[in-house]
């Protein structure tokens, strides 16, 4: 039964992969050059880096594999809390497992039906990402093609395996509390001791002090200095990950075997666990999500007056009041919006706080142009996944309902331009506190103080419009009324290529600013005058191509709702 559903769930995928439709062919090479371009600035990345600390700083290969254990850390987390979000829409939402529970199929079955594709469809970014890292840094090391084959069965694909299975006992655990305790007040508990761990974590394993003890060792930093590591280290899979890829660095395999045996262990203990508890609560928990939404659909529930209350009235134009309460509850209804969103805050407060302690004390034009670049490249990344994340799903999330407002008396470029306002207001909020924050570190170098700041406030607003009306405008265009799961349209061919557009505009305007950044700091450093006539020309094109973008994507989002329903 199972090899049967997924011989018919591959053949489904097949057939609209490969569609013979232009639309589907340009969804496809869009795709193919987004993730082209991702591995292959993660495999140059990698190797690069590699080779700099391992030639240029020499710090030697266990202090290195301990930065890589950090990172490993930072990627299981991301792997996991991914794959909590998306598993609750794919386990308990999706139309398929309702349609399965109607079937002789076993509710293990579908479990792992459903688990599979979660893993699959949440971490496939992220593991194309990983192994063109390990790509990279085995190819400074010289190894083989056979033994990168071996690392990613053995070690890359049980690391993100084991991630993602704790990921829905946690999920599992959150539907069997959340019928007592509220669904919302237990994710913010599930959330408080996810920061509380990362914290200590790093707390524990502070970097500097790290540096500092290895170099007492000094030449001899490449020995397995474990003593150094704090005694929870090793119960966790990323450091299994990193002390095997120390043992395959130094050329002793037999040491590192041990660690990648431990880790398949687990990984398939952790699976079998998966299994156990799946096959006593999996169809309950199922249940569970009923209960809560019958208990939030109550007569009691609905009596009450809530913040945004249909019931309740306001200055504001009734059509307008309508369809910003809409908004409102169209977004709040699916726990996987507002959890998300709040990751992407928490992202943002820490880029904002790690950046506001930046020494900037190493006075060198390149080093410190491109020190701002990296920030600059890092903040506008941010809005633009922001953007695809929130603002791309936004029409396709009206959903088959849509009938309402396109038959009523409302003119629909009000429901547009409603929807542009509020997705602005989000994206360039964001993106200002991000400007305000890269830009602190650099104020302090030069009574030139405002230039910069000005700069990244003007930058903060040009992009957040044109990648708010990018992602509207192609969300439109590339609108699925029949997907209810905003983080699967976001993660369609089409959100593809609207982030590869979006990625070419974005190196565009780093291109474009690059030339006068280097200039400014060259005569901040060099003691130069700076002509403010430099920056004229530059920052027209700016503001030129991105109210093109604007006006363009605008256009194509207009035009989309004009399409026969």
């Amino acid at each position: 039964m199972l090899l049967h559903i997924l011989k018919y769930k591959f053949l489904s995928f097949f057939k609209t992969t490969f569609d013979p439709r232009m639309v589907t062919a340009i969804r496809g090479i869009g795709s193919l050059l987004v993730f082209g371009g991702f591995g292959l600035v993660a495999y140059v990345g990698s190797y690069e880096m590699t080779r700099f600390i391992m030639e240029q700083t020499r710090i030697g290969l266990f202090l290195y594999h301990r930065f890589i254990s950090m990172m490993l850390f930072v990627f299981f987390m991301a792997v996991n809390m991914g794959n909590i979000i998306v598993s609750y829409a794919t386990l308990y939402k999706s139309a398929e497992v309702n349609f399965l529970f109607t079937k002789p199929v076993t509710f293990t079955q579908i479990f792992i039906l459903k688990f599979l594709d979660n893993f699959l469809y949440s971490s496939s970014t992220l593991f194309l990402v990983a192994f063109m890292v390990l790509f990279g840094y085995g190819s400074y090391f010289g190894y083989p093609w056979y033994t990168f084959l071996g690392v990613l069965v053995g070690v890359l694909v049980p690391f993100m395996f084991l991630s993602a299975c704790l990921a829905v006992l946690v999920l599992m655990s959150v539907m069997k509390v959340a019928s007592r305790w509220g669904f919302r007040k237990v994710m913010v508990v599930i959330g408080s001791s996810y920061a509380a761990f990362v914290f200590l974590f790093f707390r524990f394993t502070n970097p500097i002090k790290l540096v500092n003890r290895v170099s007492m060792y000094y030449p001899n930093v490449d020995q397995y200095l474990v003593q150094f590591d704090p005694g929870f280290l090793k119960f966790l899979p990323n450091n299994w990950v990193a002390d095997f890829l120390f043992f395959f660095a130094k050329g002793e395999p037999a040491m590192a075997m041990p660690f990648a045996a431990l880790l398949l262990l687990v990984t398939a203990g952790m699976f079998v666990l998966c299994l156990f508890v799946a096959h006593r609560f999996y169809y309950r928990s199922w249940l569970v999500t009923f209960e809560v939404q019958a208990s939030s659909n109550s007569v009691e529930a609905g009596r009450r007056i809530k913040r945004f209350d249909f019931r309740k009235e306001s200055i504001l134009p009734p059509q307008i009041e309508s369809l910003l309460k809409k908004e409102y509850f169209t977004f709040f209804r699916e726990p996987s919006q507002w959890i998300h969103l709040l990751l992407m805050a928490v992202l943002v407060v820490i880029f904002v706080l790690s950046v506001r302690n930046l020494n900037l004390g190493v006075r060198v034009t390149n080093i410190q142009a491109m020190t701002y670049l990296v920030l600059y490249a890092f903040g506008v990344f941010l809005s633009c996944s922001l953007a695809l994340r929130f603002v791309f799903p936004s029409l396709s999330l009206e959903g088959t309902a849509f009938w309402s407002q396109r038959s009523s008396p409302l003119n629909l470029n009000k429901v547009y331009f409603l929807k542009f306002l509020i997705a602005l207001a989000l994206v360039m909020g964001l993106a200002l506190l991000i400007a305000v924050a890269s830009n602190i570190p650099f104020v302090a170098l030069t009574e030139r103080r405002p230039l910069l700041m000005y700069f990244g406030l003007f930058s903060a607003v040009w992009v957040s419009l044109s990648l708010v009306a990018l992602n509207l405008g192609f969300g439109g265009y590339f609108s699925n009324f029949q997907e209810k799961n905003p983080i699967r349209i976001a993660s369609s061919q089409g959100a593809t290529l609207t982030f590869l557009l979006s990625l070419v505009y974005l190196i565009t305007l780093v291109v474009i600013i690059s030339v006068p950044l280097f200039r400014y700091f060259e005569s901040l450093f060099l003691f130069l005058p700076f002509d403010f006539k430099i920056i004229v020309v530059p920052g027209t094109i700016f503001g030129m191509i991105s109210a093109a973008v604007t006006g363009i994507s605008v256009f194509i989002g207009m035009r989309s709702l004009q399409r026969d329903f």
